[in-house]
């Protein structure tokens, strides 16, 4: 489908949608005058609506009779009559029960609906997420940010029943990843044309740094309660980013109120995964409370001799000695045993016009017992946060990150006749990382002014220690592969020499921030920070020793407008740096650090007594600094500029209880501006296309009288992009992926899904540089239990 088809048809149906809020289904009722808590339960487990409330507001307290043919507001609305509480629609479509002169905010409710939820705050049970601290550190209204963020709340996650980081991600505006062959190994990102993934320091859990590299496994999906995505230049709060942003995943943490879950699932490819999801308080006072998730996949892939196992496990504990203090203790350990992706040029594809054998989609190219990719992480850490008073904060969190891989796979190098040449590729890795961010926050409201300010510190201490034994010359060659048979020879041994490096490094910085609200019309969001970088590599084959130490300061200034009416306009300017992560032995280490900044202009729109959110962004982000290599001279030279230019639009809505919405688009033109190599001034960056997007869709059968019935649908559009000039310098065509999934309630405990994953088994090839297959159709059914 043709973008300009396909957008107006995106957005048009997001606004029907919109516009055409379907009446709640009503039932019939018959419940006597009585206690006002029993009668509150009874009509959630009757709906199957969500009601909250505070056990104190109702204690006491009769409930009229609920009689007649009525929706569940309608019957809590009757219930409530002379008891001075009313009832308020949350912003997750729950029924909230209230005191009738509170401001509609409900804390620690119980809930009502025949099944227990992950956590209290409401935020992450609904589609639409309302507040955000990734791109303030505080937890601020989204329509309060002049930046763009963008968040998929764990009820989207469940809804789209997302396996991993990546395809979390897919219906985000602006971002892109590589196919599951590599994402599975691998956290590699872009957001707005810039690399944003674990290499860059550019994924993060709970606020802190967590990689040290890209290869030192990918993020679990199971274990998150949230992802929050914030686009652009950021390094005012987070030190050391890529111009492209960062992406802060959120661990699922403690629950006051019991969870349990146990799961279920089964795929082709022989894929079979367990969950586990339990949480809850551990004594009667409410202090402690606990939470532990587990995971435990074997399955195999679309090639041959590649497995996609995985095992997790994560628990947590949170102390509560009092209201104003908290304790959460974190800790995970991941195991990942899979196979590396081996890149190859895109003459070797499929795709490819040129004469001779192609890799086909689903060869492997490897050696069965040699190719795999084995990765151990774990992590260690706790947030403390106390409440001086209702003005004064502190927050402070630390972390351990210990990562060890061990893989070895061949890489393609070319094709004469059937024959595929191959180099050997063996790395073992070890990485570790002690991270902590330290803040105080402190709220000063002064007539039609308001004041909150954040001071803080952060300190990130990585090593990243790198065997690499990598082919380099033609007597060090595998033995060659057969394409016409596909029959598999063995290895040799590999006599490569060590190319591999130990580096040590630390970042840290000192951050100020304030956000000034005026008359509660205008919000002056004012930040600035300054970092020291240093680092030290040591070269394996020489023993060379090379340090590097890098300062920057950065700033970010945004401004926005609240309307009466739901527009929230916004304008901003943000900063970003990141030290040169290459060397040349031959002339030191006088890299300067890659420095970028955007301009921003967007709006929000949140319609008043909806649970919608509109979002709209235009900007220009650069990066300078860049490098590129000179071929001559096999050396780095630093005199790159990159800029990229686009609009971005998103929406989010519970439309009705039964029907959820995400829609997205993006323009993304990114083009090299300055570089070494004359050829390469005006090219557009590999791998990002001009137009993507996205839209899903999901509806419960109420209407039909199959309430227990919820059917999902999206599309994921991805324009024409291009790989490396040099080799191909046509475009790669677009392509259009669908996903469906169906979900049926067998009783308050009970659930069946299934899932389909590109349902027509699109075709279509990755490159950025080098390239890679696409994932092809995958189909999953699963059963979850919920007590």
């Amino acid at each position: 489908m043709h973008p300009n088809t396909f957008f107006p048809l995106l957005l048009g149906g997001c606004l029907l949608s919109c516009a055409a809020l379907a009446a709640e289904p009503a039932q019939d009722f018959d419940l006597p005058a009585g206690s006002l808590a029993n009668t509150l339960i009874q009509i959630g487990q009757a709906s199957g609506r969500q009601v909250l409330f505070i056990p104190a507001d109702v204690d006491g307290r009769q409930a009229q009779a609920v009689r007649g043919h009525l929706s569940a507001a309608q019957a809590v609305s009757n219930a409530l009559q002379d008891t001075g509480l009313r009832v308020r629609i949350t912003a997750s479509g729950a029924l909230s029960v209230q005191p009738a002169s509170g401001d509609g905010v409900t804390l620690e409710a119980i809930n009502i609906d025949g099944r227990t939820r992950a956590q209290a705050d409401e935020d992450n049970q609904s589609f639409v997420a309302q507040r955000s601290s990734a791109g303030t550190k505080t937890r601020t209204e989204l329509v309060k940010i002049p930046q763009s963020v963008s968040v998929v709340t764990r009820a989207e996650l469940d809804e789209r029943k997302s396996d991993n980081l990546s395809d979390s991600l897919k219906y985000t505006p602006g971002f892109s990843s590589q196919p599951s062959s590599f994402s599975r190994t691998a956290d590699d990102y872009t957001l707005r044309g810039f690399n944003v993934g674990a290499g860059t320091g550019g994924i993060l859990r709970d606020g802190m740094k967590l990689q040290s590299n890209p290869y030192d496994g990918s993020v679990e999906a199971y274990g998150l309660e949230r992802i929050e995505v914030l686009k652009g230049a950021s390094s005012v709060l987070y030190g050391q980013l890529s111009p492209g942003g960062m992406i802060n995943t959120v661990s699922k943490r403690p629950t006051d109120t019991p969870l349990h879950e146990v799961g279920v699932e089964l795929g082709n490819y022989n894929r079979r995964q367990y969950t586990l999801d339990l949480g809850g308080p551990l004594d009667d006072q409410g202090q402690l409370s606990y939470r532990l998730t587990g995971l435990w996949r074997d399955s195999g892939t679309q090639v041959d001799h590649i497995d996609d196992d995985r095992r997790y496990i994560a628990p947590a504990i949170t102390w509560k000695p009092d209201d104003d203090t908290a304790l959460t203790v974190l800790a995970s350990h991941q195991e990942t045993y899979t196979g590396f992706s081996p890149p190859m040029s895109y003459h070797m594809s499929s795709y490819s016009n040129t004469p001779g054998y192609k890799i086909g989609r689903n060869d492997f190219v490897g050696e069965p017992g040699y190719d795999h990719f084995n990765n151990r992480m774990d992590t260690l850490g706790y947030l403390f946060e106390h409440q001086f008073s209702d003005q004064l904060k502190v927050n402070h969190s630390l972390r351990y990150f210990q990562a060890n891989t061990d893989w070895s796979y061949l890489i393609p190098v070319a094709i004469s006749g059937t024959q595929l040449s191959r180099r050997y590729s063996d790395r073992e890795e070890r990485s570790t990382g002690w991270t902590t961010d330290n803040n105080l926050s402190y709220t000063v409201d002064s007539g039609a002014w308001r004041h909150e300010l954040l001071v803080g510190v952060d300190y990130y201490h990585k090593t990243y220690d790198s065997h690499r034994y990598i082919s380099a010359t033609v007597a060090q060659l595998a033995p060659p592969l057969n394409l016409a048979t596909l029959q598999y020879t063995g290895v040799g041994a590999n006599t490569a020499a060590d190319s591999g490096s130990d580096l040590h490094s630390t970042q840290a910085g000192v951050y100020l921030q304030d956000q000034i609200t005026y008359n509660d019309k205008w919000v002056l969001l004012l930040g600035g920070r300054q970092d020291w970088a240093d680092s030290v590599t040591t070269t394996f084959a020489t023993d060379a020793r090379a340090t590097r130490g890098d300062k920057k300061a950065t700033g970010r200034v945004g401004l926005v407008y609240l309307a009466d009416n739901g527009l929230a306009p916004y304008v901003s300017y943000s900063q970003s740096f990141q030290p040169a992560s290459v060397s040349n032995p031959a002339f030191g280490n006088a890299f300067a650090p890659l420095e970028g900044e955007q301009y921003e202009v967007g709006l929000r729109y949140q319609p008043p007594g909806s649970d919608t959110l509109l979002s709209a962004a235009v900007y220009r982000l650069d990066q300078d600094n860049s490098l590129s290599l000179d071929s001559l001279t096999n050396t780095y030279v630093q005199y790159g500029k990159t800029r990229t230019k686009g609009v971005e639009l998103e929406a989010k809505s519970n439309l009705t209880d039964n029907l959820q919405l995400s829609a997205g688009y993006a323009y993304t033109d990114t083009h090299v501006l300055q570089d070494q190599t004359a050829s390469n001034v005006g090219k557009r960056i590999e791998g990002i296309p001009y137009n993507s997007a996205s839209l899903w869709a999901s509806y419960r059968l109420a209407s039909l009288g199959l309430e227990k019935v919820r059917i999902g649908g999206g599309a994921r559009y991805t324009g024409t992009t291009r790989t490396t000039p040099s080799v191909y310098d046509g475009k790669l065509p677009a392509y259009t992926l669908v996903d469906a999934l169906i979900s049926y309630d067998l009783d308050a405990h009970w659930q069946v899904q299934a899932k389909a994953q590109n349902l027509f088994d699109k075709k279509y090839l990755y490159c950025n540089t080098t390239c890679r297959y696409g994932d092809e159709r995958s189909l999953l059914g699963s059963v979850t239990y919920r007590w």
